[in-house]
């Protein structure tokens, strides 16, 4: 019972599932424009489910052994693909004028990929938490003090990850450190940017 809790903690507030609502809720949050926010939403989508696709591509040919990509030696080619297509996306938001929130959001997903794969050297860091770590404190330094419950995903996600056995506590919680430090880097430089 505590195995499939943790499991649906793990799938339902995985790295893509806490991406979809980013790209509206950050473009929403700066114009107020809900059209204009679902259109570069959408947009979003195209590079974010890229990534999803590249994962089952490489499940079925064999070079990751799992949708998580939580063996340490496999995650050099997501992390590749990732900054590939990261940089895709920024240049079409520079060519199309996207909004500037989504160049924030584009730091620090750089900043994220290089911080993990630098730190994957030593440690596999869990990505799930440090991605649950970033949303919940994106969700309370932009909404306020009423968001500071959710922040308890933090420590559930690193459980989940350490009780599905995809994780030890040490790699969950180095996830968890890296998201949240990462996050107040990217928000104190967007401060002084917007």
């Amino acid at each position: 019972m505590l195995k499939n809790l943790a499991r649906l903690i793990s799938l339902s507030s995985s790295p893509f599932i806490l991406l979809l609502p980013t790209p509206f809720i950050l473009v929403f949050k700066e114009t107020g424009n809900i059209f204009y926010s679902l259109k570069w939403t959408f947009f979003s989508y195209i590079f974010l489910f890229s990534v999803v696709f590249f994962v089952i591509l490489g499940m079925l040919l064999g070079f990751f052994s799992d949708y998580d990509v939580s063996k340490k030696e496999e995650r050099p080619k997501l992390f590749a693909f990732g900054g590939i297509t990261t940089f895709l996306y920024l240049g079409s938001l520079i060519l199309l004028s996207g909004p500037k929130v989504l160049y924030l959001v584009i730091f620090g997903i750089i900043l994220g990929i290089f911080t993990i794969s630098l730190v994957n050297n030593w440690i596999k860091a869990s990505i799930h938490t440090a991605t649950v770590s970033a949303f919940t404190l994106s969700l309370v330094i932009l909404f306020g003090y009423m968001f500071i419950p959710i922040l308890l995903l933090i420590p559930a996600m690193a459980w989940a990850r350490v009780k599905i056995k995809k994780h030890t506590p040490q790699e969950a919680i180095v996830g968890g450190f890296l998201g949240t430090v990462l996050t107040i880097i990217v928000y104190t430089i967007g401060r002084f940017i917007f």
